[in-house]
């Protein structure tokens, strides 16, 4: 592998709060996304370091470090080696060799904010692993089909001569702009505070274990979920968030009958088609959403309260409301807010508390994504960070027929064994949905 350095000029760039959040989350739990494609043969890896380096040479925030001072912002780093963005491993049991490439942490003040890693088995394993501080999985996917397509075109070379992408606008300004003051406060309102109620019962302490576990959801069943998405006018958001909380509910201490919150997404791109985002940015948030927790009902009756208590949220605009709840938290300035959570950081290795469970769909990944030329892709899936304790997360994300639900962990708070039954009721669950 060519030792090639690439240089730049060392710009900064501002780093919004959205930027600063999830930067600060990375300094008590592991806040790494990865996008991980097995192929049906062999790749060239001379051409994925080029297109890795040329990914890296278009795109300024992954070939930046986050300056973590008074005023946080975006620094590019003056020169790269090919070691800093990209690696070989080869493998005799590449599972286990993922496993571990998996727990590999970007720090974000070191950057550079994405790697690439192949893992050579008997087949390839690609792992793209981008540091949340610079991008939601929407950016992820970006980068990913910018690397297939940059591979196509790299034999023979050992970077492609490409345009900058500036950084854009990478805030919410944007976004809040295309909304009036009315239907802004409405959001506000729509979102609520956050009002942890339940949780995984876990251990508290330091996150000595963390790991990951996934579970592939077939082809079949899968269409047969989609296919009762469109007879019940559901999306399959709700279905798999319903079956999601309806499956942490067996494992959390609860009162049968009451109304529980849980935490899901939604990207802010997908609400202003039309308004100029960055692929490579952070504008996915978090919001509340309260379920009923009633073993009297079917899970299909479940999914239909799902879907009707999600539709109230997204015409209250309750995403948008946590875009702004989030840039107030940020009033009193970056260091308070660092200081709240360093507190939270410390109740959570002494005491423990009730933080609500989470359900993320980062949707489908496209073909572009997986686009190597004459070497097929397999499968693909997107593995989500690791919730430190009291956190518990799954995300599910699409590849051609086949649906991934994965979880980022802590062996030591949380068993593997509770993990896999979760993930296990949730396809339970989709199979008395679809009959």
């Amino acid at each position: 592998m060519p030792g090639k350095t690439i240089n730049f000029h060392g710009e900064t760039f501002p780093a919004p709060v959205n930027d600063q959040w999830d930067f600060l989350l990375s300094t008590i739990w592991d806040q790494m996304i990865h996008l991980v494609i097995t192929l049906g043969g062999s790749l060239d890896e001379e051409r994925l370091a080029c297109a890795m380096r040329s990914v890296l040479a278009t795109e300024p925030v992954l070939r930046s470090r986050f300056l973590d001072s008074r005023v946080p912002c975006w620094e590019e780093l003056p020169a790269l080696s090919t070691a800093a963005f990209f690696s070989l491993l080869r493998a005799d049991d590449p599972e286990v060799t993922l496993r571990h490439v998996l727990l590999q942490r970007i720090d974000p003040r070191s950057g550079p904010q994405a790697r690439l890693t192949l893992i050579r088995g008997r087949k390839d394993t690609l792992v793209l692993s981008v540091n949340h501080t610079a991008s939601d999985a929407c950016g992820v996917r970006d980068t990913a089909a910018r690397i297939a397509r940059f591979y196509r075109e790299c034999r023979g070379k050992s970077t492609l001569i490409c345009p900058c992408i500036p950084p854009g606008e990478r805030s919410y300004a944007p976004i809040f702009s295309f909304f009036s003051p009315a239907d802004r406060e409405k959001a506000r309102r729509a979102c609520g505070d956050s009002s942890a109620e339940w949780g995984i019962p876990c251990i508290p302490g330091q996150c000595q274990s963390p790991c990951h576990t996934w579970k592939r959801i077939t082809p079949d069943l899968f269409r047969r979920v989609r296919s009762l998405s469109r007879l019940e006018g559901l999306t399959i958001n709700d279905l798999l968030l319903s079956a999601f909380f309806q499956s942490v509910s067996r494992e959390i201490p609860h009162t049968d009958g009451r109304n529980y919150p849980v935490l899901t997404t939604v990207d802010l791109r997908r609400m202003v088609p039309g308004v100029p985002a960055p692929a490579v940015a952070n504008l996915s948030v978090a919001f509340e959403v309260r379920l009923p927790a009633d073993r009297s009902l079917s899970p299909l009756f479940h999914a239909r309260e799902t879907h009707r208590a999600m539709e109230e949220k997204k015409g209250n605009l309750a995403g948008l409301g946590a875009a702004i709840r989030l840039q107030e938290r940020f009033e009193g300035g970056f260091s308070r807010v660092r200081e709240s959570l360093e507190d939270l950081a410390r109740a959570s290795r002494t005491e423990g508390y009730l933080k609500n469970p989470f359900f993320s769909n980062t949707g489908i990944i496209p073909p572009e994504c997986t686009d190597f030329g004459d070497i097929k892709a397999v499968s693909a899936f997107l593995v989500p960070p690791v919730d430190y304790p009291p956190g518990f997360s799954v995300a599910a994300s699409t590849f051609g027929e086949t649906l991934t639900l994965a979880s980022g962990f802590c062996r030591d708070s949380v068993p593997a064994a509770v993990v896999e039954k979760v993930l296990q009721g949730i396809e339970d669950l989709l199979r008395t949905m679809v009959g």
